[in-house]
C-alpha cells in the first residue's frame, strides 16, 4: 500500500493499493490521484500574501515519468472564481517547456504556447503565470502539444475554480486519467491505483473527471448508480443522466457528475475505465456503516451560470472552414492566422476532417457551442475540446471575445504523428 494525495490542504490523503492488468503496447492507463474534501471552497494551500506557488517540472521516479512536484497528479490548484492564481513554474527537466491552461480563459501572454504567446522555459529558467480565472469548474494543465511528449511522460495537474456560493455537496473528489508512453518497451503491465472514496448512504459526490490523454478517448463507467452530468469541460450544462452510468471523454475533455450515494451502508461499486477491450477499475465507492441522512436529496439544481453569452447572432457571423489533416498531409508554415476578426463577434467554424483518423480539436482562450448537424440550433452545453470523426466535419459557434492570438490544436487520435496546428487572432 501507499499514499497519494493530489489536494495538499487535504486532511488526510486516501489508500491506494496496486493491480497489474495487460495494456496495449506502449501505453500505460493510469488513475493518478483522486482528493475529497470536505473543507472549504478555496482552500487551495497557496502561499499567503502576494507570493507565487511555486511548481517545479521534474523527472519523476523513473526517467520515462515527469512530472510537477515529483509526484503524478500533484499539485491541485484550487482557488475561487474571480480569485488570482500565481503560479511559478521552475523547469528542471533536461529539456524546455511551457504550462497551458487548459480550458481557462487567460490573458494571451499567460496561454503557455511557446512561439506564439511567449518563449519556451528553458531548463533551469522560471515563467511567472498570472490569471484569474472568469468562469467556475473544473480545468486542468500541462505542456501544450508542441511537447506533447511531456504529456505523455506524466505531466499534468487539475486546476479547480469553485463557485462564488459553495455547492450543496457533501464530497468534491477529482480524478485524473492518463496515459504513460513507456520507451524502450514493446507491451508493458500497467499499474491502476484503486482509490477508495469514502461516502454515506444519501451522500451527494461531486466527482471531477480529466482526460489528461493526448491520443485517446476514455469510456468512464459508474457501478450501481446513477450520476447525473453538471457540468462539461468546466462549463455549466443542462443536468441530464448518464446512460448506463457511463460518460466518453475526448482527450482533453471534463466533465462533473453528482452521484448520489443510495446503495445500503456497508456496500461497495466501482468506478471503471474502459482500456483493452474491458473495463479496469481505477476508483471504488465505499460506504460506511452508518448513513449521512434518512433521505435521498432532491434533484439537484443547475450549476450557476459563467459569464458565457445566451445567445449568439450567427447570421451576421463570420463563417471560416478549418481542414483538419495530418501534419504529413498538410503544407507548411503557420505563420499566418487561420482568420482574423474583431473582439465581441460571433464565429462560425466548420472542422472538416478528411483524414482517416479522428481528430480531438483544442480551442484556446475560448469557450464554443456545438452546432446541430440537422437544424439551426446548438447542443445545450459549451465545450472547449471536440472530437471530430473520421471523414466528417462539425461546425461550432462562439464569440471571439478574448483578445490576442489563440491557438486551434487538433491531434489525431490512436495515430502516429500530429495534425498541422494552426492560430487565430481577436483584435
Amino acid at each position: 500500500m501507499r499514499r497519494a494525495c493530489i489536494d495538499q490542504s487535504a486532511a488526510a490523503c486516501l489508500s491506494v493499493s496496486r493491480r497489474r492488468v495487460l495494456a496495449a503496447a506502449g501505453l500505460a492507463v493510469a488513475c493518478l490521484g483522486i482528493a475529497p474534501t470536505r473543507g472549504k471552497p478555496g482552500d487551495g494551500g497557496d502561499p499567503p500574501g502576494d507570493a507565487f506557488r511555486v511548481i517545479r517540472a521534474r523527472v519523476a521516479g523513473a526517467a520515462d515519468e515527469w512530472a510537477y512536484e515529483g509526484a503524478t497528479a500533484r499539485p491541485l490548484l484550487r482557488v475561487r472564481r474571480g480569485q488570482e492564481v500565481k503560479v511559478r513554474l521552475v523547469n528542471e527537466l533536461p529539456e524546455a517547456t511551457a504550462v497551458h491552461w487548459h480550458g481557462v480563459h487567460v490573458p494571451n501572454a499567460m496561454d503557455g504556447v511557446p512561439g506564439l504567446t511567449q518563449t519556451p522555459v528553458a531548463p533551469g529558467a522560471s515563467f511567472d503565470y498570472r490569471l484569474t480565472p472568469p468562469d467556475a469548474g473544473t480545468f486542468w494543465y500541462h505542456p501544450p502539444l508542441d511537447f506533447g511528449a511531456q504529456l505523455d511522460r506524466g505531466l499534468a495537474g487539475i486546476l479547480v475554480v469553485d463557485e462564488v456560493t459553495p455547492m450543496d455537496v457533501d464530497l468534491d473528489a477529482a480524478l485524473l486519467l492518463s496515459d504513460w508512453y513507456l520507451s524502450q518497451r514493446q507491451s508493458v503491465d500497467i499499474a491502476v491505483h484503486t482509490n477508495d472514496i469514502a461516502v454515506h448512504t444519501n451522500d451527494r459526490l461531486r466527482l471531477r473527471l480529466v482526460n489528461a490523454t493526448r491520443t485517446r478517448a476514455l469510456t468512464v463507467r459508474v457501478d450501481r448508480h446513477q450520476p447525473v452530468v453538471m457540468a462539461i469541460d468546466g462549463e455549466p450544462a443542462e443536468p441530464f443522466t448518464t446512460r448506463r452510468g457511463r460518460v466518453t471523454l475526448a482527450p482533453g475533455n471534463r466533465v462533473d457528475l453528482f452521484i448520489d450515494a443510495v446503495l445500503a451502508p456497508g456496500e461497495r461499486a466501482a468506478i471503471a475505465v474502459e482500456a483493452g477491450g474491458s473495463f479496469v477499475p481505477v476508483a471504488r465507492l465505499v460506504y460506511a456503516t452508518t448513513p449521512a441522512r434518512p433521505a435521498p436529496r432532491p434533484d439537484p439544481p443547475p450549476l450557476p451560470d459563467n459569464p458565457l453569452p445566451r445567445q449568439m447572432d450567427l447570421t451576421r457571423a463570420l463563417k471560416v472552414d478549418v481542414r483538419l489533416q495530418l501534419a504529413a498531409d498538410a503544407p507548411g508554415g503557420t505563420e499566418r492566422p487561420l482568420f482574423s476578426i474583431k473582439r465581441g463577434r460571433a464565429v462560425v467554424l466548420g472542422l472538416l476532417n478528411r483524414s482517416d483518423a479522428a481528430m480531438a480539436v483544442h480551442m484556446h482562450g475560448h469557450h464554443f457551442r456545438l452546432l446541430d448537424r440537422l437544424d439551426d440550433g446548438w447542443k445545450p452545453f459549451w465545450l472547449d475540446t471536440l472530437m471530430v470523426p473520421a471523414g466528417e466535419s462539425d461546425h461550432v459557434a462562439f464569440v471571439a471575445d478574448n483578445p490576442g492570438k489563440w491557438r486551434l490544436d487538433a491531434q489525431p487520435l490512436a495515430a502516429t504523428g500530429g495534425a498541422s496546428p494552426g492560430w487565430f487572432e481577436v483584435t
